[in-house]
């Protein structure tokens, strides 16, 4: 009893604290710039450093390097920025280039100063973040790393000012690290649990029915009516090899319960040195999604407008799986045209530099049916493949010979006008929403002003394809493709919008507040 007293009053004088301030290893003030780009300033009672970029091309970098104390099994990373005025460099060819931006980053280093192997990592500043934001990350601290490096800066921008008012470095606390290293370890252990499924799974004869389009509906031969939901498996559409492909199917199939999976691919990859492996690696992953009874919307993920390249590659991918149960053919990602004529028959388009002729998605369309595929087409709409009016203005595709037509639209968190851009098509074809999403990292491509936060607008657009019964998959399945799912390859879902869409899969349902 003595000694409760005893504590209740040094507790009381503040003497003792049964909470334990987090173990500082680095605080802001430790930073002392000698770059004359990075600058000491101070706003409204914030102190903060300044990195103004001199001229485009060049890096200005704050860095430092702390000792880990041998106790330490976690760190806490925790940045306070700004950017004003940001365009990013210039790559190769001119156009932006995405690694030359404003990010933080850190390493591990061993008692040499060598990294130490797979760790470290980092994170890009959000370029729209125009007041104070926030980032936070938990680390272990990995085998043999006795030091910790970290640097944040303009790494090769053309234009931009980053605002640095806080960057701080704790210990973790024991028991939250002893955690971490708990769920990392089972993590680790279904995705070895996963892996070594695979091979089984594939082995398996498919179990997907043969659908056609009825009406404004998907059915099997028997009339059962199918509704589509799913995610987009990305990577292969900018990688040989891809990133996660198989496995991301068993996981958005058998743990977020996904029927349909788009899966993006490019005629470079399809057609290049690297065919055979990259076309090995897409029939293993339709026989992935088949073996669950599930379907693939193979997505020829291009841009712009369909030439002689698309037509060769539906003439191969076409013949290749020809009448197999589980394939729909989505027969050019995002045509960017704005004719309709030119949309459904081809034509000449001229741009600001060049002149192109433009293949028709009712070739295209054709080009699959001549190798005697019957598989259901989908079709994008011009804009991105946001707007499908002109399919009710006279500018339908004809199918003969086939088990019918999906029309499709992308939309995102910044497109207005649902209603007169797809909705109406929706009475009397099948719709596909095959790409929409959001982010809280902002679209550079899209004033910050005009993309509504994630966290009204997801609930929304998915409340929005089940009272209308859409078909759809969400962008994307991948923790770094833009609106992403995943926080990380464990699969864990984004708050934002990951979440929604898991939910949604698993069924909930959710009530429209209004239309866009």
């Amino acid at each position: 009893m003595l000694l409760l007293r005893i504590i209740a009053g040094l507790l009381l004088f503040g003497v003792v604290s049964l909470r334990a301030e987090p173990r500082q290893l680095l605080t802001f003030s430790d930073f002392n710039p000698t770059d004359p780009a990075i600058t000491w300033e101070e706003e409204n009672g914030t102190r903060f450093l300044r990195l103004t970029t001199p001229k485009p091309e060049v890096t200005i970098e704050q860095k430092r390097t702390i000792p880990l104390p041998a106790d330490v099994k976690g760190v806490d990373l925790f940045v306070r920025f700004r950017v004003a005025n940001f365009k990013f460099g210039a790559g190769g060819d001119g156009k932006p280039s995405y690694g030359k931006d404003m990010h933080f980053r850190f390493k591990f280093l061993d008692a040499a100063g060598k990294a130490v192997p797979k760790s470290g990592g980092g994170f890009v500043f959000d370029s729209h973040a125009k007041t104070w934001t926030n980032l936070t990350r938990r680390v272990l601290v990995p085998a043999g790393a006795t030091q910790l490096e970290i640097a944040a800066g303009n790494y090769k921008v053309a234009a931009g000012t980053l605002d640095l008012a806080e960057i701080r470095v704790t210990a973790m606390p024991d028991a939250e690290a002893e955690a971490l290293i708990q769920a990392n370890a089972a993590a680790a252990k279904k995705a070895a649990d996963d892996e070594a499924a695979l091979p089984a799974i594939l082995a398996l004869p498919p179990t997907t029915v043969e659908l056609k389009v009825a009406g404004n509906k998907l059915v099997t031969p028997t009339g059962q009516e199918v509704w589509l939901q799913g995610v987009n498996v990305c990577s292969l559409e900018w990688s040989a090899k891809g990133e996660n492909v198989l496995r991301s199917i068993k996981v958005a199939i058998d743990d977020w319960k996904a029927n349909v999976i788009r899966l993006p691919v490019h005629d470079k990859y399809w057609l290049g040195a690297e065919a055979d492996a990259y076309r090995l690696l897409v029939d293993n992953a339709i026989k992935l999604a088949a073996a669950r009874g599930a379907y693939v919307i193979l997505d020829l993920h291009r841009f712009h407008s369909p030439d002689e390249k698309a037509v060769e590659f539906w003439k191969d991918a076409g013949a290749r799986y020809a009448n197999h149960p589980a394939v729909l053919f989505d027969l050019f990602n995002e045509p960017t045209m704005k004719d309709w004529g030119v949309w459904r028959n081809g034509g000449t388009i001229t741009y600001k530099d060049k002149t192109v002729e433009a293949t028709g998605m009712q070739t295209l369309l054709e080009t699959v049916r001549r190798t005697g595929a019957r598989n259901i087409i989908v079709a994008g709409g011009i804009g991105y493949a946001y707007d499908l009016s002109g399919v009710l203005n006279g500018f339908a595709l004809e199918d003969k010979s086939g088990n019918g037509i999906v029309y499709a639209t992308h939309f995102y968190n910044w497109h207005r006008g649902w209603e007169q851009k797809f909705l109406a098509l929706a009475e009397k074809y099948p719709l596909l929403v095959g790409e929409f999403g959001a982010d809280v990292k902002k679209m550079s491509f899209v004033p910050a002003k005009n993309q509504e936060d994630p966290y009204t607008w997801s609930p929304d657009a998915l409340a929005l394809v089940q009272k209308y019964r859409l078909h759809w998959t969400a962008f994307s399945f991948h923790p770094k493709a833009t609106p992403v799912l995943l926080k990380n390859w464990d699969y864990e879902p984004t708050p934002f919008w990951g979440a929604f869409v898991k939910d949604a899969l698993a069924g909930k349902s959710f009530e429209l507040q209004k239309l866009r």
